[in-house]
């Protein structure tokens, strides 16, 4: 008798060892997935960050290479005639300037 109260308690040890475990392992696994979520839409997140942020950027370029092409033609020798003739009124000796009459 004292053999079958032994192997009674001890299944019941083991069965329930077994439910502890099992508890532990599904908590486990709960925190795990909610942390996988929460990882994944913070993903998704910085995704739609970073193309905002990348359309910044191809703008900034574009309006960087616009500056830098102004920069040229101000620099350059057509844009200063030009400058000069349409503000100070001055020509080159040759040029032959038309005007027409305002009634």
């Amino acid at each position: 008798m004292a053999k079958k109260r032994k192997q009674v308690r001890r299944r019941k040890k083991t069965s329930t060892g077994r439910i502890y475990v099992a508890v532990i392992m599904l908590f486990m696994i709960g925190v795990m997935t909610v942390q996988i979520v929460r990882l994944y839409d913070k993903n998704e997140e910085l995704k739609k960050k970073e193309e905002t942020l990348q359309t910044q950027l191809d703008a900034a370029n574009e309006k960087s290479q616009q500056l830098k092409e102004q920069e040229e033609y101000v620099g350059s020798d057509e844009y200063i005639e030009n400058e000069a003739s349409q503000k100070l009124g001055l020509t080159h000796d040759n040029w032959i300037i038309f005007r027409q009459k305002e009634d």
